[in-house]
């Protein structure tokens, strides 16, 4: 399963990279790579982006989607404005480069 990128959100520390870490109520469950109690996870009701060590919400959304790089609207919780943006993370090689390696011959 793909990584999920967090950016810029009003709240910095819940910006990074998130990895797939298990399951919770039939969805993928995150942790953020440089702070592993942030998590973005699915309650049953909505996503949400939080501090698991201090059960503090920042961010929430009501989308019931298969994973939160699908959810089109975020709301504050108790985090600051703005929401974030949340996309999933792209890999491989960029066709553009590898349209100037035939070019060059390689």
């Amino acid at each position: 399963m793909a990584n999920i990128i967090v950016s810029g959100a009003g709240s910095s520390e819940v910006n990074g990279t998130y990895a797939v870490i298990g399951e919770e109520e039939g969805k993928p469950l995150y942790a953020n790579n440089a702070n592993s109690d942030i998590h973005i996870g699915w309650d049953g009701d909505y996503w949400i982006i939080a501090d698991i060590s201090t059960y503090f919400n920042y961010y929430f959304s009501n989308e019931d989607v298969a994973t939160p790089d699908l959810c089109t609207t975020w709301e504050v919780a108790g985090g600051d404005p703005p929401v974030p943006t949340v996309t999933k993370e792209v890999t491989g090689i960029p066709k553009h480069f590898l349209y100037y390696a035939r070019m060059r011959g390689n």
